[in-house]
């Protein structure tokens, strides 16, 4: 059992389904950190108009948020305590190996496509890269060994 694990999200429901397993990974009085990250925005012109991109990132960072709460709600309905938080970064798998080790968990468990040949060449694979660049352990669920929770 683990008593700070970092969840990191992103807008699909698989990687929300990881916080199923949760309650088999959280040690008693242990915690859960559910972090999304966004990327940054540029300044757009739209009909003569300028949005900032800062406010572009606002809005995304919103609706992360109002996500985040919810999930975070049903964590505290299974006597699991959790914070949330939506972070602005290039790079994925750099901002949630450093908000492991800002944060100082001891586990970080997220989603994984399963991506193999060329989709995994194309887009690549963030669960990868974070297991490569971390120091800490770094446990991965596929859509079946979510399935296999949901039904359980």
């Amino acid at each position: 059992m683990y008593q700070k694990i970092l969840v990191p999200l992103d807008n699909s429901d698989d990687s929300r389904s990881v916080v199923k397993a949760l309650s088999g990974l959280v040690g008693e009085g242990g915690e859960a950190i559910l972090l999304h990250v966004i990327s940054p925005e540029r300044t757009r012109e739209t009909g003569g108009f300028k949005v900032l991109g800062t406010q572009i990132e606002e809005e995304a960072r919103d609706r992360a948020m109002v996500h985040l709460n919810r999930l975070s709600s049903e964590l505290s309905e299974a006597s699991i305590k959790a914070s949330c938080a939506v972070v602005v970064s290039k790079s994925v798998s750099q901002c949630i190996d450093d908000y492991a080790s800002k944060e100082g968990v001891d586990l970080i468990a997220m989603y994984t496509s399963g991506r193999t040949g060329l989709a995994k060449l194309l887009k690549g694979s963030v669960t990868a890269d974070v297991k490569k660049r971390s120091s800490v352990e770094v446990q991965s669920f596929d859509s079946a060994e979510l399935a296999a929770l949901g039904s359980s």
